[in-house]
């Protein structure tokens, strides 16, 4: 596919997306949870920033440092900008400056109610928008879940854009519908579950028990994420991610490829948690496979899927070591 930006934002149809993650769900977990002094940015609110409108949506955008080193930080769900707390002062103390949005649908985003505007290659679109807006020729990437979604495909799709890559809890996406047991596919059930009509009303009902109880039992800030959630538009803006990228459209593509999965040609750091009970381990580590530029693997111990909040001192160090390699 050729990198050609301008066409991507002008098409937003070209992106050959082969995925759909929401990378959250759940069992809950014995894993500890760590949680050093938080920085005051986002306090679990939006991190400080301004409204920029990117292909007709208002998208927050959070921004601390400067210079022309710049990092692109993208959460997923059900999170906002202020995910990245712990990671953000680290970054700009090593002198990056880092760009952090609300994805859309979160924070203080616009949360379209129309499921189609949160199709894959939108979102995309979305971010490549962002740092034409911004001036940005070219960033050090790093997305979690459905965030990592969208890093690796602006990866697979731009490398020209991406100086050194970070993915945390999701691997290459070619990998990742190519299920290899029944027990894999059986662990997706939270995203076909999200995507079913009634699934808003059934997370809001009994102030939220069953998204408590099954779907989000391990964040270490549920609470935080109810106190927006049960807003009834934040709840439809989480779900329209599943319900725009379905796993059965996923699986459909992964199943009847007619071309050979994607090499990414971006350095790229793999970094999964121990306590992870959403995804299994060897989708990341698999991603190995695929890769036609450096590698490296990681795993982070005593931290569930959100382990940039559980475990921040390590998690940041894997990032500044892989952003500062030669």
């Amino acid at each position: 596919m050729p990198n050609d930006r301008r066409a991507f934002l002008k098409t937003a149809g070209s992106v050959a997306l082969s995925t759909s993650l929401a990378g959250l769900a759940g069992r809950a977990s014995g894993a500890a949870q760590r949680h050093p002094k938080a920085p005051p940015l986002g306090v679990r609110g939006s991190v400080p920033g301004k409204m920029l409108e990117l292909n007709g949506v208002r998208y927050h955008v959070g921004e601390q440092g400067s210079g022309d080193k710049v990092v692109l930080l993208l959460h997923g769900m059900p999170d906002t900008s202020s995910v990245w707390d712990y990671q953000i002062p680290a970054l700009v103390a090593a002198g990056y400056r880092v760009v952090v949005p609300d994805m859309l649908g979160y924070g203080e985003t616009d949360k379209p109610q129309e499921p189609q505007r949160y199709n894959g290659e939108l979102i995309i679109g979305d971010m490549l928008a962002l740092l034409e807006t911004l001036g940005v020729s070219q960033v050090d990437l790093v997305g979690h879940d459905w965030g990592a979604f969208a890093s690796w495909e602006l990866a697979l799709n731009f490398p020209d854009l991406i100086r050194r890559h970070v993915a945390l809890s999701v691997g290459h996406p070619d990998l990742m519908t190519h299920v290899n047991t029944v027990a894999e596919a059986k662990d997706s059930w939270y995203m076909y579950l999200n995507a079913l009509s009634g699934s808003d009303q059934l997370y809001a009902a009994n102030d939220g028990a069953f998204l408590k109880a099954f779907i989000l039992p391990t964040h270490p800030e549920l609470e935080e994420v109810w106190s927006r959630l049960k807003e009834p538009a934040a709840m439809n803006g989480m779900l329209n991610w599943d319900r725009a990228n379905p796993m059965s459209l996923a699986y459909l593509g992964a199943f009847t490829r007619q071309v050979a999965p994607r090499k990414c040609q971006v350095p790229t750091l793999g970094l999964w948690s121990s306590g992870d009970t959403y995804l299994w381990e060897t989708q990341m580590q698999d991603s190995q496979q695929l890769m036609a530029a450096p590698w490296h693997y990681a795993r982070v111990e005593e931290a569930s899927h959100w382990f940039m909040l559980e475990q921040p001192q390590q998690v940041n160090k894997h990032i500044l070591d892989w952003l500062q390699a030669s």
